[in-house]
Parts: C-alpha cells; sequence; structure tokens
C-alpha cells in the first residue's frame, strides 16, 4: 500500500452546481499527490501525497478507493487533470501533433522502445509541443475511473509561464527537472536523477554551458528545496547572479514542486 508523507485540508466550497475548484491527480513512478485548487482565489486548499510502499509494484492500491467515490468526484470538482511527471517526454518542434505513430517513433528514438504505454501530446505555443508515454497501467486506471479527465505532463506547467532569463529546477524524490529561459525563450528542458552533491553541479552548470548562457546574469530558481537534503543548491547559488528558492516547508502553497499550478 502507500505510505501517506503529507495532508492538508481547508473548506471546500464546490458543489454540483456551483463547481469552484479543480482536481490535480500528479503521478510519477513513486509517489501520487492529489492537489484540489481553489480558481477563483488561486489557492491550494487540500493536499494529499502518497509514496508507493518499497514492495509494492502495482498501481492498484493507490486508485483502489477512487473506484467507490469516482462518480461524486466527478460531480464536485470543475476539472480533473491528471499530471503525468516522468521523464520520459520531449520537447518537439516537428508536425507529428496529430500523428500519434510519428509523436511515439520520435519519443523511441531519444528513449528508447516501451511498449506498454500511452503516447499523449500537449501543444505549447504555436510551434512547440511535448510528447510523453504514460504507462498503460496507469492510463487505463485513472481513464476508468474519470472519464472526463485530461492528460497534461508536468513540464507543461514551465512552459506555460516563460521567463526572461532563468534557470528553474524541481526538485522531485529522485530527479529534478532543469528549465533554462534565455531571452524569454525556452533553450532546455531536461530530467536528471539525483546523485551526489559535486554531480548535481556539475550536471547543472554543464547544461548551462552547452546551451551558451552566463549564469552571472541569470536567477536560479529552486522549487521543492529541503533542507539537510538538497545541500548541493547552496554551493551552486554563488555561480548566478540571484536565487529564489521555495521550500518545502513553506506550507501551504510551496509544499513542493507540484505546487506550479
Amino acid at each position: 500500500m502507500a505510505n501517506k508523507k503529507i495532508g492538508f485540508y481547508g473548506k471546500l466550497e464546490s458543489t454540483a452546481n456551483n463547481k469552484v475548484e479543480n482536481l490535480y491527480i500528479v503521478v510519477n513512478n513513486k509517489s501520487i499527490v492529489f492537489i484540489v485548487k481553489h480558481l477563483l482565489s488561486n489557492e491550494f486548499v487540500s493536499v494529499e501525497h502518497f509514496e508507493q510502499a518499497a514492495d509494492n509494484t502495482a498501481w492498484n492500491p493507490l486508485f483502489a478507493f477512487l473506484q467507490n467515490n469516482s462518480s461524486l468526484i466527478q460531480n464536485y470538482y470543475k476539472n480533473i487533470y491528471f499530471v503525468n511527471n516522468s521523464s520520459r517526454l520531449i520537447l518537439s518542434q516537428t508536425d507529428s501533433k496529430d500523428d500519434s505513430l510519428l509523436a511515439a517513433n520520435e519519443l523511441e528514438l531519444i528513449h528508447g522502445p516501451k511498449s506498454d504505454e500511452e503516447i499523449y501530446t500537449s501543444s505549447i505555443g504555436e510551434k512547440h509541443f511535448l510528447i510523453y508515454g504514460v504507462a498503460d497501467e496507469l492510463s487505463a486506471l485513472l481513464t476508468r475511473y474519470f472519464h472526463s479527465g485530461k492528460w497534461q505532463h508536468y513540464a507543461s506547467f514551465f512552459l506555460q509561464n516563460v521567463k526572461e532569463n532563468e534557470v528553474q529546477l524541481s526538485i522531485f524524490e529522485d530527479n529534478f527537472l532543469l528549465y533554462i529561459v534565455a531571452a524569454g525563450s525556452t533553450k532546455l528542458l531536461n530530467y536528471y536523477p539525483l546523485e551526489v552533491e559535486d554531480q548535481n553541479i556539475y550536471t547543472v552548470l554543464n547544461s548551462c554551458i552547452n546551451v551558451g548562457i552566463d549564469t552571472n546574469v541569470f536567477t536560479l530558481s529552486v522549487w521543492g528545496y529541503e533542507e539537510g537534503k538538497h545541500a548541493f543548491i547552496h554551493t551552486l547559488a554563488p555561480y548566478f547572479a540571484s536565487k529564489k528558492i521555495i521550500q518545502i516547508e513553506q506550507l501551504p502553497n510551496a509544499y513542493s514542486s507540484y505546487f506550479i499550478f
């Protein structure tokens, strides 16, 4: 079964005729987070974060309790979003958005073949879109219970909030998402595994060098920082002109980097 990492709950105001909240179901390879966001106040009302137990290899226990309540939930929330947060994605410029086979081939070219997944795409502006894979098991479970749910990838929320000159790190349990924006244009979007301190620093700085930016004039923005766990951030920060660190302890609106919606 899953272990609850954290949960906080506020007053829910939605009714069947007055839906003022969205539900986000954020899934990665080790955890699932249920997030309720109030549309009018633009605040997070309730959150539950579960992590898979070490001996559990299937997602079914995480979704079992949804089966009996799925109809009620669908009547309650204005929108339900399934947010995939896996590293198996690419940012594409090719004209394959409406061609699932071409999109799958492009994803496999970068990440290798994978037979047990559904391929999804998300438009980013007029020229770009994300291609990503969702495990068949997850896709089947969620769409079975929530027919009106919409798939998105977590990375799409970064790309909808373009900054001028910023290097963003979004830290998760075992990896981080690196997003580099220069003069308002995306230069890099990629996931990297969390490793030892020196390797994490090298990964970020080498990525900046490879895309040709001078970190001395960029802001380092970090989401999901946890004191005592992500010490490499303090060594990395002096390479940048300024820093912005959102810690997990800053509840509730910045519990972790999941809160970018």
